[in-house]
């Protein structure tokens, strides 16, 4: 019996090592509601007391980290938000917000 080619083992063994490789996490977005208790401006990170998160959340306050420099300087404490909590595995953050008029 002859070997196998070097050319063919590649091949399955990439197909085996695809096979058992782990799907890219898809990322989720829930609609968040919001009060602004602190701000972090070193890390970019936002306290919120806010409401359920879709399935993802019950009401609580925890801290966000804010996707982007412009939509963190919306930011002040007490100020009452909407924004769009970003989920991908144990990571998340929030971004597109607005800050309510009161």
């Amino acid at each position: 019996m002859d070997k196998m080619p070097r050319s063919i083992f590649a091949v399955v063994l990439l197909g085996l090592l695809a096979a058992c490789s782990k799907p890219a996490a898809v990322e989720k977005t829930y609609a968040l509601e919001g009060e602004i208790i602190r701000l972090d401006p070193s890390l970019k990170i936002a306290a919120i007391k806010h409401g359920k998160i879709g399935d993802w959340m019950e009401p609580m306050t925890m801290e966000f980290p804010v996707r982007t420099q412009t939509d963190f300087d919306k930011l002040a404490v007490g100020a009452h938000v909407t924004g769009t909590v970003h989920v991908r595995d144990l990571e998340y953050s929030i971004g597109e917000i607005a800050v309510q008029k009161p």
